[in-house]
C-alpha cells in the first residue's frame, strides 16, 4: 500500500475516482441511457463508494471491480423504484445484461462503451424498434402491428440486429485489443 493510502485512506479516493470514472460511467450509461438517470446514479454511486472507502482492503488494485460492483447494485435498485414505469427492464433481465459480458471489469466496461458505440451507429429506427423490444412490455404482436409489420418479420429484424451488434462489438473489441 502507498504511503498515501497508509497516512490517509480518503486521500487516495478523489484520485482513484477520477481514474475509474468513465468506465464506471460508460457501465451505467449502457444500463440506463437517460442522462438525469445516469446522474443521479453515478452521484449514489459516488456517495457510497466515499462513505465505504475505508473498507476496501487493496484501493490502487481494487477499487475499479469494487465500484463497479457498487454501480452494479445502484442501477438494480435504481430500477426497482423505477419498475412503475414501462420502458424499466425486468429485474431479472437487468441483473442478465449486467453480469453478461465478462467477469473483468476492464473487459465489461470495454464490451459496454463497444455496445454503446455500435448502438449509436444503427439507424434511429432500429434503435427504436431494440428499445421497445427489450425496454418494454409490448408484446412482439403488438410492436408488430404498431409498425405494420408481421410478427415473424419483425423477430427476423431483431435477430438481425442482434447479430450486426455482435459482429459489431466483436470488431470493436479486437480494435481495441490492437490498440
Amino acid at each position: 500500500m502507498s504511503d498515501e493510502l497508509n497516512t490517509d485512506p480518503r486521500g487516495a479516493f478523489p484520485r482513484l475516482w477520477a481514474k475509474h470514472d468513465p468506465s464506471i460511467r460508460a457501465f451505467v450509461r449502457a444500463s440506463l441511457p437517460d442522462p438525469h438517470d445516469l446522474a443521479e446514479v453515478m452521484q449514489n454511486v459516488s456517495v457510497i463508494a466515499w462513505k465505504k472507502f475505508s473498507d476496501l482492503e487493496d484501493a490502487e488494485t481494487g477499487f475499479g471491480p469494487w465500484a463497479s460492483v457498487i454501480a452494479r447494485y445502484e442501477i438494480l435498485k435504481f430500477r426497482r423504484t423505477k419498475a412503475r414505469d414501462r420502458l424499466v427492464l425486468d429485474e431479472d433481465v437487468a441483473e442478465k445484461l449486467l453480469d453478461e459480458p465478462s467477469d473483468s471489469f476492464s473487459t465489461r466496461s470495454e464490451w459496454l462503451l463497444c455496445l454503446s458505440t455500435c448502438l449509436k451507429k444503427l439507424k434511429k429506427d432500429h434503435q427504436s424498434l431494440l428499445r421497445q423490444a427489450y425496454a418494454s412490455d409490448i408484446p412482439i404482436k403488438k410492436l408488430a402491428e404498431q409498425r405494420n409489420k408481421k410478427p415473424n418479420a419483425v423477430y427476423q429484424t431483431l435477430s438481425r440486429l442482434r447479430s450486426a451488434l455482435a459482429d459489431c462489438i466483436e470488431k470493436e473489441m479486437s480494435m481495441k485489443g490492437a490498440q
